[in-house]
């Protein structure tokens, strides 16, 4: 990603160059970029857009991420500019506004901001900024974001109206989440037996925990917690509007190395036992 980002700095400043001369005067022999400015952005929000998704999986230690800001101008410039950025909570306010989302700040102790200030050196046109993100204490069921804006520039740079804000939309995940396909059976006491046959969505709680649909019920609201323990055997919960009275027997347990869950599970109704026996294997 940052070989593209680079890419991204050097297009800009070419496109810098030639957008600018539309409002410069020239003769047929010269053409004056003497008073042309220098801009500070931030390229991925100019040719990505302001929102950027990424995934970081569950960690103990922190994750890092980078990105670029870029001095776009019609040449590289003899000095050097610091560049600070910060969170921009209002930034993010702003676009929940203008969209309908509800995009949460991410709490501080959710990362580190590294280096808030950058220097771009005298003739290069990108400095790169980095955060550290504490996975392992955010969230994973909140919808967070990192909205990041320059703030300042020095040695009268300008920052950029349109391209000085990236915000992150933080989604963690553990090493379970993924798309899966359920095969098995459910065992009706009155009405027989059915194949289960479906896709799955695993999506994380927490470091050792996902949840997805119960049995072939998701679209009742049946949903289930499993809980991967250290030896790898799987607890079950009930949640949402499953049968809190749902029980585990015979073998659950997940198989790092095929990355399978094998589920048997089952809950009382009127007649009898609904037992299920399905294998959870990742796509």
């Amino acid at each position: 990603m940052k070989k593209y980002h680079k890419i991204l700095g050097l297009l800009l400043g070419v496109s810098f160059m030639f957008t600018s001369t539309s409002c410069l005067k020239d003769n047929e022999h010269f053409t004056d970029f003497a008073n042309v400015g220098a801009i500070a952005e931030i390229p991925s929000a100019a040719f990505y857009g302001i929102v950027e998704n990424q995934s970081f999986t569950f960690s103990t230690k922190p994750v890092g991420y980078s990105f670029d800001v870029n001095i776009a101008s019609p040449s590289t410039l003899s000095q050097s500019v610091d560049v600070t950025v910060g969170v921009d909570a209002g930034a993010l306010k702003k676009y929940n506004d203008a969209n309908g989302t509800t995009l949460e700040v991410l709490p501080t102790f959710g990362y580190t901001l590294v280096n808030p200030t950058v220097t771009v050196p005298a003739g290069k046109r990108l400095g790169t900024i980095t955060i550290n993100f504490n996975t392992d204490k955010i969230d994973a069921s909140k919808s967070y974001a990192l909205p990041i804006s320059i703030k300042t520039a020095t040695n009268g740079i300008v920052v950029s109206s349109n391209y000085s804000t990236k915000i992150l939309a933080v989604k963690i995940k553990n090493i379970y989440e993924g798309e899966y396909t359920a095969t098995g059976l459910f065992t009706h006491p009155v009405n027989g037996p059915r194949k289960i046959n479906r896709p799955k969505t695993l999506q994380t709680v927490n470091g050792n925990t996902v949840e997805t649909e119960f049995a072939d019920l998701g679209g009742s609201g049946w949903t289930m917690q499993l809980l991967v323990n250290p030896d790898n055997t799987v607890k079950l919960t009930p949640t949402g509007a499953a049968n809190a009275g749902t029980v585990q027997f015979g073998v659950n347990i997940y198989d790092p190395i095929k990355k399978t869950f094998t589920l048997n599970y089952q809950y009382s109704g009127g007649g009898g036992f609904r037992v299920i026996n399905e294998t959870l294997t990742l796509n």
